[in-house]
């Protein structure tokens, strides 16, 4: 299209041009496909107006709002190049890349631009494949400018700040194979191209924005604990870290924005309303902006040193001579050439050579920690006593509790969203929370721990559920079940990451005989909190799904989940904690109780043959509770309609009150460890647990009432066992409780995913009571560790 349109006007018109635009005036754009107009007779003059003028409100703020900001990010790129290229004469790959993603922008903006100017309401194939476009270009776009911010965290982090290095390596991979495949796939993904021009291709949008969004977290936060080591005062090192974050932040934003644009023009088309071409002109602007609040976020950290020639340091008042210094000592990149890769983003100051002087950066130790919390740096963590121990396990405990909640919240917004129709994809569901906390938190949560430290543990943990998180909110707007089994695989693996932290913290930390007690009072608090959150969740949080828009509102609360979060991660990162492998756990005498010499009949080590046995244990104790729970539900209906009764509480309110009595169970068993051996307790509870089974399988209840009475009043003793298993294997372990901690988790878990399928198929050939003779052979099979801990005493040790 021409920059400019021919108008002729009726020499009688006396209104303004604004008005007669819309009415009298005949549009002819050079180079048109269209036949020309015919003249309007009596005409007297014609005259050439700017493009824009002639476009409708919409298409025209569309038009001078992608336009505007292109020009502002332009500015500030220019800014970033003039202060690396020309004053600091320093530059890297960041800055190359920095200049290739300016250049993706301006075709970005120019597409968004263009496609206005023909008008989104015309379903010609010109306006189709500008909007196709515009979705090819919009994820190469915003990857590149994600790419240059990591590339400068990772010149910033090259010899110290091992946090922010490899946090922006395994960013850096994500960004990358994300912004490939997501690129290749929105444009090759139908044959003829042409067929892509269908609304429906938007979804691939919607896939895209957890990767956008998690990234874009993630790029928020890398930057803030290696910053905060800085020793500068309080005002000054709130502007430098805001320099890193304030143009994420608003990207971030933008983001959410523009999903939610985007999820209207899905809903729209859906309903063939006539708002579907303004939102997707409004999906298409916002993602322009998004692209172009990028640029400008990758060149905020770089002007500081264009601002202080610009403006002198002392009228600024933001960053002297002493801070800028202490901030390339603590912050320092490798001395080299003027074109090797350096930190110089923050450079303000160098010596003559043009290099810098690097000096090692803060130790842990010395890190700055939050004002409001009043904790000395810990020493190790099997040496703490009393109101010290009191004070480690209770933070922990907390990140338990917060972690119950979460989880239970995910799951019932999740069950208000109709994916699931049948009893199999239920148990697909819930089977791949179990899958993943079996096969990805041991996997993914010790070697973290061993390699990395307990708090980068913990960041994984949050990180990971931030990401399926964030999965359930495109996966609710199309309703895909495929996309819902990834982001429960994902949760229940930091589930189980959590899990591991915990028991191997309440394990270790504190006196060995009273280990137990601190692990079963921490499921507990996990248990009160996923109690509260479905209370909360059934009771106040109520919303109808059968409205698209209500739906909408509903899947809001994905965000502010995922934000919690990553603040959550963030807040745990400055509070001090003892490792849990720590170099002198090895070496330290008496924390190793178990003689590792030891074998029976001089063959098989005793604690090897201990672990495997709880590790059976727990695989049958956890699918005999997760067997229970998913089956209840086709029981009470049997009963409620063989006997003509009716049910004391509904089947959602009935699994609430089962969290709830699991946790009284956990701290009833907390408390009896004190004075009984806690494989007692473990017997006794797998013969209650025989024994519920027995009586469900023979349906020897006399109304529904009933059975979810006898049911609720049993299960005090189920809920805590394979808690209880795990707590006395891990006793006496030493610097091997996590590994063997891991191992239980991931075996409890898969226990938990795997048999619930055999009681499905065995119901299905025969019936669900009958299928009740499976959890009373896994209760009978969990009862080998106490037993073999009875007859055994050499195994005692744990």
């Amino acid at each position: 299209m021409s920059p400019r349109a021919r108008v002729t006007l009726s020499s009688s018109c006396q209104r303004p041009l604004r008005e007669a635009l819309p009415t009298i005036i005949t549009v002819s754009p050079a180079g048109s496909r269209h036949a020309p107009q015919p003249a309007i007779p009596g005409q007297e003059g014609s005259f050439t107006a700017p493009m824009f003028m002639l476009l409708d409100k919409h298409s025209r703020t569309i038009f001078i709002t992608v336009t505007v900001t292109f020009l502002v990010a332009s500015l500030f790129a220019l800014g970033r190049v003039v202060s690396r290229f020309g004053i600091a004469r320093r530059h890297g790959w960041d800055d190359y890349v920095f200049i290739v993603a300016w250049i993706l922008a301006f075709g970005l903006s120019f597409t968004v631009a263009f496609g206005n100017s023909t008008d989104f309401r015309d379903g010609n194939t010109t306006q189709l494949r500008t909007q196709y476009a515009t979705m090819v270009m919009f994820i190469p776009s915003l990857a590149t400018a994600k790419i240059s911010i990591l590339l400068l965290y990772i010149d910033i982090a090259r010899q110290s700040q091992k946090f922010l290095r490899v946090g922006s390596y395994v960013t850096l991979v994500v960004v990358l194979l994300g912004g490939v495949i997501l690129t290749f796939l929105t444009a090759f993904r139908c044959r003829p191209v042409e067929a892509a021009y269908n609304l429906a291709a938007l979804d691939i949008w919607l896939i895209a924005w957890p990767i956008n969004i998690a990234t874009e977290l993630a790029i928020l936060v890398l930057p803030i604990p290696a910053l905060s080591t800085l020793p500068l005062k309080p005002w000054r090192k709130s502007m430098v870290i805001l320099s890193f974050i304030l143009g994420v932040t608003f990207v971030g934003v933008i983001d959410v924005a523009r999903i939610y644009n985007l999820q209207l023009a899905v809903i729209n088309s859906e309903h063939a309303t006539a708002l579907r071409p303004f939102n997707i002109g409004m999906a298409l602007l916002w993602s322009a902006i998004e692209v172009n609040t990028a640029i400008i976020g990758a060149a905020i950290p770089t002007l500081p040193l264009m601002i202080k020639r610009l403006i002198p340091s002392k009228a600024l008042g933001l960053l002297s001579h002493e801070s800028t210094r202490i901030l390339m000592q603590h912050l320092p990149s490798q001395a080299g050439s003027q074109n090797s890769p350096s930190a110089n983003g923050l450079e303000y100051h160098s010596n003559r050579n043009g290099s810098l002087a690097t000096v090692p950066a803060l130790p842990e130790q010395d890190m700055v920690y939050f004002s409001f919390i009043n904790l000395e740096q810990p020493k190790c963590i099997v040496e703490m006593r009393g109101s010290e121990c009191v004070t480690y396990c209770a933070v922990i405990n907390l990140l338990l509790f917060l972690n119950g909640f979460i989880y239970s919240m995910l799951f019932s917004i999740n069950a208000t969203i109709p994916v699931v129709k049948t009893r199999t994809q239920a148990v697909g569901m819930s089977s791949a929370c179990y899958v993943g906390a079996g096969i990805l938190s041991p996997t993914t949560g010790y070697p973290i721990m061993r390699c990395v430290g307990l708090k980068a543990t913990i960041a994984t943990s949050l990180a990971i559920s931030c990401v399926g998180t964030l999965i359930f909110w495109p996966c609710g707007a199309v309703k895909s079940y495929p996309g819902f089994i990834v982001g429960n695989i994902l949760v229940g693996a930091s589930l189980g990451i959590m899990e591991i932290i915990a028991s191997t913290f309440n394990s270790l930390c504190g006196p060995p005989n009273y280990a137990t007690t601190r692990i079963l009072i921490g499921t507990g608090l996990e248990a009160v909190g996923g109690t509260l959150s479905s209370v909360l969740s059934d009771k106040i949080v109520t919303i109808h799904t059968e409205d698209a828009h209500n739906l909408l509102a509903l899947q809001w609360a994905y965000l502010i989940i995922a934000l919690f979060t990553v603040l959550l991660g963030l807040l745990y990162w400055y509070v001090p904690l003892p490792h849990v492998m720590g170099p002198d756990l090895r070496t330290r005498s008496g924390i190793l109780t178990v003689d590792l010499s030891k074998k029976h009949f001089n063959v098989l080590p005793v604690v090897v043959v201990s672990v495997g046995i709880a590790a059976l244990s727990g695989f049958c104790a956890a699918g005999a509770l997760a067997s229970l729970r998913t089956s209840i539900g086709s029981v009470l209906s049997i009963v409620s309609n063989r006997t003509n009764t009716v049910l004391w509480l509904s089947i959602p309110d009935f699994q609430t009150s089962l969290t709830a009595v699991y946790a009284v169970g956990q701290f009833l068993f907390a408390f009896l460890s004190i004075f009984i051996p806690p494989y007692v307790i473990l017997l006794s509870a797998c013969g209650a647990g025989i024994a519920l089974a027995a009586v469900t399988s023979v349906g020897a209840f006399p109304s529904a009432a009933m059975a979810q009475q006898v049911t609720l009043a049993m299960s005090i003793f189920l809920g805590g066992i394979p808690n209880l298993v795990v707590a006395i294997a891990l006793r006496g372990l030493g610097w091997w409780t996590a590994l063997v901690c891991s191992l239980l988790i991931g075996s409890c878990s898969l226990g938990a995913g795997i048999w619930p399928w055999a009681m499905m198929v065995v119901s299905s050939s025969k019936s669900v009571q009958y299928a009740y003779y499976v959890i009373i052979a896994l209760f009978a099979v969990c009862s080998v560790l106490p037993l073999y801990l009875i007859l055994f005493h050499s195994s005692r040790g744990r």
